[in-house]
């Protein structure tokens, strides 16, 4: 699948590596559209990039996502790529004082409902044009082992990663595909403070944007490609590691 001359979805494009892909995707396609909560930066990206066209929305609110997804439908029916970027991390433990609950049902719901939610709603639309598109869902090496903190996190990106393997089985036989990105630690503001080891959003972007377009199904990108290889000679050796990233 090739990721030129199409109308690409992009949630999450306002910073990190949604921004990186969207600033390598712009000059090739006819129309981004992107949805973000932040509407300064929004503003900032349909000044800067011509063929962007922005929509304001807190995905974790599923009626506001509903609403603003069936605005774009209409709006740009030759839609024919969504990239399921948009996430957060809450840092603390559960068993730490400054955990606050409530962070749960948000960070289960724009790093897991809000990507199930869009894909169903643009579903029907992508399988319409009867030509390859699909949806690209970022995912993370924590999604194969968790670490110690970032629990929530850990849980939604592996249930992202097992629903991106159930709907390519669901999609097999049309013409559309289901990529996944499993990335390292990148240097994005939700890593902000660690200060080792992450790898720019530009290179992430250019190896996610190589790998969807050589038909890969699943896209480790940097020390994450280690990862298939690791659990072959010890998941344990693996999942110490990661406990502790």
């Amino acid at each position: 699948m090739e990721l030129k001359q199409r109308t690409i979805l992009i949630t999450g494009a306002t910073s990190g590596v949604g921004l990186a892909l969207l600033d390598r995707l712009a000059a090739r396609n006819e129309r981004l559209v992107v949805i973000a909560r932040n509407s300064g930066r929004l503003q900032a990206l349909s000044q800067r990039y011509p063929n962007v066209s922005i929509y304001p929305c807190d995905l974790q609110h599923t009626e506001a996502r509903r609403a603003t997804v069936a605005r774009i439908l209409e709006e740009h029916p030759g839609l024919s790529v969504v990239i399921n970027n948009a996430g957060i991390q809450v840092t603390p433990a559960l068993t730490d004082r400054s955990f606050d609950p409530a962070s749960i049902d948000r960070e289960i719901a724009i790093n897991l409902s809000a990507p199930i939610d869009l894909t169903h709603l643009c579903l029907s639309l992508l399988l319409q044009h009867h030509r390859p598109g699909g949806f690209i869902n970022i995912s993370s090496g924590l999604a194969l082992h968790p670490k110690t903190g970032s629990a929530v996190y850990c849980a939604t990106k592996a249930a992202l990663h097992s629903f991106s393997r159930s709907l390519r089985y669901q999609l097999a036989g049309t013409s559309l595909a289901v990529h996944e990105a499993i990335l390292p630690m990148v240097d994005t503001p939700m890593t902000e403070g660690r200060e080792r080891g992450k790898l720019p959003p530009g290179k992430v972007a250019e190896a996610i944007v190589r790998g969807v377009e050589a038909g890969r199904e699943e896209i480790y990108v940097g020390k994450a490609r280690l990862m298939p290889w690791f659990n072959r000679l010890s998941p344990a050796l693996m999942a110490r590691i990661m406990k502790s990233a």
